[in-house]
């Protein structure tokens, strides 16, 4: 490669390192739009090669120090966060100096600033996505400070192989990152979720939510959705892979014929919201992400407490009050682009309602229904007085007689008729509506509830898909309280993604929450954990077993003591072969030579400057006209050539070389 080439090339490489930062922090959803704009344009100018800011470097600064104030201004009026005013600071920073003078001292400024939107970027969001960026970073920063160090002593008009050069810079990035995973793992640390900041959905957008009505009509293109709303943490922990389990969102108690209203009336906010006796209750650590894009909790079925919440913003991560709205929902007060909690669920004591007003509320009919779903209703129930028997009568007939889909393209004047009499297909909120419907034409107190059903075990927490979303109904029962009845056949129930899709969005699932256990989440405590296990097996190692032969073990565990044993039998065999094989064997044939000519130099009272190394050396013999100038230039050109070149130097040609050096003028 000549001169413009490893030029161009290395440009390529920084500007590729900067790239990857950018991305780290415009994935995350926090950078305002026009940063994202200005340097998107300005990459594209440098990878084409164009650079305005070479020729007018001063009105390039005057325009940079007038966003500082811009955006600094922004941050302290409150209207942008400072980490963000910062990162976006960093980004045009990044962009101005790719488009100034391409000098070594630039490329070094470059990546400066791409390591402060790294650094940005890790506080703004810890996803996967941000690992993928740094490893990316990192490389293409290495490789492009690698080929700074080796252009600098080349000749402008000398080609340099490139393979071989290549070839040590890419050991050293890898030795780089294996020392980087062993500094992270062993040097105690504070979790990465002290610092970090939880942004929006980022480019993807939100999926699903709790919306405030529930209408019927359209397709249920949701159920096709792959994407992960929720993680909870179960305890006591379920031994099922597949969680046949609802998750209640709101409860809907009025129909007007086409859509199911709330109408509770919301209560003074404050941390925590008590429903019933949370005694032998179960308990879910829950996290809301962003791509529910909704502020109402989720909770397994008869949630007994909520509290205490945070709300996950760009500014960090702060409490937030709950809202309970009637016996409809609890949601949170302050908006957040994701959230933290704790729910209690109970099995054996369904809510109860003493208003008779409530009850009598959810035994209302629309204004005008179709007089076929009573007939209905009544043939269906037949002798049965029991609103339990009733509802089960009811809803087997529904699931047996009904066919699910998610194609149910235009309007109809009345869509439950429509469902019940004439397509005899629809989804679940189809279903739900039917059944609460014919339950009410007998007099049963029935409400709508939205919500969740399933949940798949990812690691030690189970994830819930937007494909997941579901209606069914409670009814209520004076024996029991509040049943619940699911008319929706099984094959409806839970999402319904793409086999391929799915399949991707399930590794990727699992490789995040590797991600997240062993990175995002490590701590100090688990380094001690994992140091003292490695000393000693935990006291109660007996009963941990005992509990693995019962239990099955989740279907991904996280191998770090497998992934450390490895570490250092590599380590361990690599001592021992440098061992064998002595120091000479380490020592390149290029060394020798090199210290034979700093000997040689010295002995002719050629020293080195304080900072300047052999490559640099001949330049400077040069300008004072030195006899030894050019002798001194064609040794060290061999020697970096004999280095990183790939060309040896013979017995001969070094000892020619060496005895230029005390011969007189070269002509």
């Amino acid at each position: 490669m000549n001169l413009a080439e490893r030029r161009t090339l290395r440009l390529r490489l920084r500007d590729l390192a900067a790239a990857s930062s950018f991305a780290a922090v415009a994935l995350s959803g926090a950078l305002p739009i026009y940063v994202s704009i200005v340097f998107g344009a300005a990459l594209f100018l440098s990878l084409a090669g164009q650079r305005p800011f070479e020729r007018h470097p001063a009105w390039s600064v005057v325009v940079l120090l007038g966003l500082a104030v811009l955006l600094f201004g922004l941050a302290f009026r409150g209207q942008l966060d400072l980490v963000v005013a910062a990162v976006a600071f960093a980004t045009l920073v990044t962009g101005q100096r790719m488009l100034s003078e391409p000098t070594p001292s630039t490329d070094q400024q470059v990546l400066l600033a791409s390591l402060l939107l790294m650094t940005g970027a890790a506080a703004l969001s810890g996803e996967i996505w941000y690992a993928l960026c740094l490893l990316s970073f990192g490389v293409f920063a290495c490789l492009s400070l690698g080929m700074t160090v080796v252009e600098g002593p080349i000749e402008r008009d000398e080609e340099l192989p490139l393979a071989p050069v290549m070839r040590q810079v890419s050991i050293g990035v890898a030795l780089a990152l294996v020392g980087g995973v062993s500094f992270f793992i062993l040097f105690p640390r504070l979790s990465w979720n002290l610092a970090s900041r939880r942004t929006g959905p980022g480019l993807l957008g939100g999926t699903t939510g709790m919306t405030d009505r529930v209408r019927l009509g359209g397709g249920g293109d949701i159920k096709t959705s792959a994407r992960v709303v929720l993680r909870a943490k179960i305890e006591p922990r379920p031994t099922a892979e597949k969680l046949e389990k609802y998750w209640v969102g709101r409860h809907f108690d009025t129909f007007d014929g086409r859509e199911w209203r709330g109408t509770g009336q919301p209560e003074e906010p404050k941390p925590r919201v008590m429903l019933g006796d949370p005694s032998a209750a179960i308990i879910q650590r829950i996290e809301l992400l962003p791509a529910y894009g909704s502020r109402t909790l989720v909770g397994l079925e008869h949630p007994v407490y909520f509290g205490p919440a945070v709300a996950l913003t760009t500014s960090g991560a702060m409490p937030a009050n709950l809202i309970k709205v009637g016996s409809e929902e609890v949601r949170i007060a302050d908006d957040g682009n994701a959230y933290t909690y704790t729910a209690q669920s109970r099995d054996d004591a369904p809510m109860r309602e003493d208003d008779p007003q409530v009850l009598e509320a959810l035994r209302r009919l629309p204004p005008k229904i179709d007089p076929r779903v009573s007939e209905l209703a009544t043939r269906l129930a037949g002798s049965a007085t029991d609103p339990e028997q009733i509802a089960r009568r009811l809803e087997q007939w529904l699931r047996n007689n009904l066919e699910y889909t998610l194609e149910l393209p235009g309007e109809v004047e009345d869509p439950l008729a429509d469902f019940l009499f004439v397509r005899k297909a629809g989804h679940c909120e189809h279903f739900a509506t039917a059944l609460a419907v014919m339950l009410r034409t007998r007099g049963v107190p029935t409400r709508v509830v939205g919500g969740f059903f399933g949940g798949e075990r990812v690691s030690d927490r189970y994830v819930v898909r937007a494909g997941d979303a579901h209606a069914w109904v409670e009814a209520y029962s004076p024996a029991r309280g509040w049943v619940t009845f699911d008319a929706t056949p099984d094959d409806g129930r839970g999402s319904r993604p793409q086999v391929l899709i799915a399949k991707i969005l399930d590794a990727y699932e699992r490789l995040e929450e590797l991600w997240r256990s062993r990175v995002v989440d490590y701590s100090l405590i688990d380094q001690w954990t994992f140091v003292r296990e490695l000393i000693r097996p935990p006291a109660n190692a007996s009963r941990q077993q005992e509990d693995r032969d019962e239990r099955p073990e989740p279907s991904t565990r996280t191998p770090t003591r497998a992934i450390l044993a490895a570490l250092a039998a590599g380590i361990a065999v690599w001592v021992v072969w440098q061992r064998l094989t002595g120091a000479s064997a380490r020592r390149h044939p290029a060394a020798d030579f090199l210290t034979a000519l700093e000997r040689r130099l010295d002995q002719v009272q050629v020293r080195l400057r304080e900072g300047e190394d052999i490559e640099r050396l001949p330049e400077r013999l040069r300008r004072e006209h030195h006899r030894l100038a050019e002798p001194v230039r064609r040794a060290s050109r061999r020697y970096l050539e004999a280095r990183f070149g790939g060309r040896p130097l013979s017995k001969s040609e070094r000892q020619a070389l060496l005895d230029a050096l005390t011969a007189p003028r070269n002509s």
